[in-house]
């Protein structure tokens, strides 16, 4: 419930800690006769004890200073009761107000008790719990009624006049958004609008709410950030074409050169209006360790690397660049590839991916996995990965910009064999074979072949795959005016086997110390200095031996995680818009 008339009233009496203010005390009349010196000692105390209370109340350290947040004029009221507290009555409390902001506070109806302030002019009742609207209980004198984020999913009990003087009204980051409250949108409810809050709703539909908001003769300001309709390629120069009255576009003066730059666009229908596109760029990545090298001549391994990230799943096609310029369609919905890339691979899955498609599976706007093409192990790996996203679900969209997208760094890595000579057997005995049934110059042929060195034949072994980095991309600038991120995504850094091994062999190596050396470790702390001198010891023995082994001991300092790269990609999100007719 609003708060009633008694729990105003309430807010706006004396009483601190529950005793009752002395601004309202009256001095007490004499029942006996008294002199006139103390008469005039009476008359000093009164007035001293009103000014008193009046400095106290306008006092920056006053404790009722924090109490008027409600309303800029609860200071005035408190004056008035420090002087003439004989007025203080309901009705001219309730006619003193002409701004009330509630805020906060748990108010879910706005009943009929409003309506006793009548000269009410500015009314905020934001981050409250209100789910209806009901025009007949708001003053007829109001002029700003803002109802941001509330709970209201429905115009219909807008069923009579509105106060017909109301210039603004906020109803951002509620649940409007249907086609039947954009009914409710017109000249005869809303007269003299000015200013229009309809941010962060559901609302999909732009050419129904622009035809509706063009009946409005005022309208002057306009905010819809945070919409889905604003995902739209046609999104904002559809509406300020349309809208030509329009002063301020999302808290934006609308300049003209916005007016010359949008010309024409009102006349744009179709799908332009009702589907989003969305490009994806994956450009380069750094940081990737060297893969070690094996010690025998086999097996021969060879390392590649992708970057893929979620998106909706919607089936199209992607167009994709490789280095060398050509460009290749790949179908956008890579799922079933990537589970039986998983199902061939022997490492365990990632647990936080499964989670994710867990996720996926459970709601209604699942997600599917869109990679790039693999590369093999390079300093800067350049992928030239762009993808267009056609999307027509808008508020399946809005709400994966608020959840973000993960990208992902994957590396397949292959083992080729030699074939076994049983097999080399064979295919000689066959060649053999087809040689005496050829003619004289494919034996000649044959001849020359045998001179070069036989040929190899490797057998592949199942590719094992594994993440390498997850990170967690935000997109939530997107629905707020921003058409495009691009960002350097920084994935840590990654330790190569190489730098694992030497870790792993230098644990070894302490491990099998002697129980002397354990001893003396024990007594003595191995610090940095320490070490030092004893390596200087030890190279001044060993002359040759100690410098290079000093020597070899420094590249393993630089090839620590502190001095080594982290993992980059290079990432952009853009939405597509039409900047002008040309476009």
């Amino acid at each position: 419930m609003l708060w009633p008339t008694w729990s105003l009233l309430s807010l706006l009496s004396l009483e601190i800690d529950g005793k009752e203010c002395q601004s309202t005390r009256r001095p007490r009349r004499l029942k006996h006769k008294t002199s006139l010196r103390e008469c005039e000692d009476l008359d000093d105390a009164t007035s001293e004890e009103e000014d008193a209370l009046l400095e106290l109340l306008r006092s920056p350290l006053s404790p009722w200073k924090e109490e008027v947040s409600w309303s800029p004029q609860a200071l005035a009221l408190r004056e008035v009761a420090v002087k003439t507290p004989e007025i203080l009555k309901g009705n001219f409390i309730c006619s003193f107000f002409t701004i009330l902001h509630i805020v906060d506070k748990g108010v879910s109806k706005i009943d009929e008790g409003l309506l006793m302030f009548s000269c009410l002019e500015e009314l905020v009742l934001s981050a409250n719990n209100i789910t209806e609207l009901p025009s007949s209980n708001l003053p007829m004198t109001l002029r700003v009624l803002e109802l941001y984020a509330n709970q209201i999913k429905s115009l219909k009990s807008v069923n009579t006049h509105p106060p017909p003087r109301l210039q603004h009204l906020g109803l951002g980051n509620n649940c409007l958004g249907s086609p039947e409250d954009i009914q409710y949108f017109t000249a005869d409810l809303w007269p003299q609008l000015r200013s229009l809050d309809l941010s962060w709703s559901g609302f999909t539909e732009q050419c129904a709410l622009i035809e509706a908001l063009f009946a409005l003769p005022c309208l002057q300001s306009l905010v819809l950030e945070g919409n889905p309709l604003t995902l739209t390629p046609s999104y904002p120069g559809f509406v300020l074409d349309s809208l030509f009255r329009l002063l301020y576009m999302d808290g934006k003066r609308v300049t003209p050169e916005d007016r010359l730059r949008f010309s024409g666009l009102a006349k744009l229908k179709g799908p332009v209006c009702e589907e989003a596109e969305v490009i994806v760029c994956i450009q380069k990545m750094k940081g990737v360790p060297s893969p070690a090298l094996p010690l025998d001549e086999f097996p021969v391994i060879s390392h590649s690397y992708s970057v893929s990230y979620e998106f909706l799943n919607q089936p199209q096609f992607q167009e994709n660049t490789d280095v060398g310029g050509t460009s290749t369609n790949i179908p956008q919905n890579l799922q079933e590839q990537h589970e039986e890339d998983e199902s061939i691979s022997h490492t365990p899955a990632d647990p936080l991916r499964t989670s994710r498609k867990d996720q996926n599976k459970d709601s209604n706007n699942p997600v599917v996995m869109n990679s790039t093409l693999k590369q093999e192990w390079a300093e800067v790996i350049e992928f030239n990965y762009t993808t267009t996203h056609r999307i027509s679900d808008l508020p399946a969209l809005k709400n994966f910009f608020l959840r973000g997208l993960w990208l992902t760094v994957e590396e397949e890595k292959v083992l080729s064999w030699p074939a076994p000579p049983a097999v080399n057997a064979e295919t000689k005995t066959s060649a053999d074979k087809k040689g005496k049934e050829s003619t004289d110059t494919a034996q000649k042929l044959k001849d020359k072949k045998k001179k070069k060195e036989p040929v190899l034949n490797l057998i592949q072994e199942a590719p094992v795959r594994r993440t390498l980095s997850t990170v967690h991309v935000e997109l939530k600038d997107l629905l707020e005016g921003k058409d495009k991120i691009q960002m350097e995504c920084d994935l840590g850094v990654l330790l190569s086997d190489q730098n694992v091994r030497t870790t792993v062999t230098r644990e070894k190596e302490l491990s099998k110390k002697p129980k002397e050396d354990k001893k003396e470790d024990k007594k003595i702390k191995p610090s940095g200095d320490i070490i030092s001198s004893q390596r200087n010891i030890t190279s001044s023995k060993g002359k040759g031996k100690g410098r290079k082994e000093s020597e070899t001991d420094a590249p393993a300092d630089e090839s620590s995680p502190s001095n080594m790269e982290p993992l980059t990609v290079e990432l952009s999100v853009q939405l597509s818009k039409v900047l002008s007719v040309l476009s």
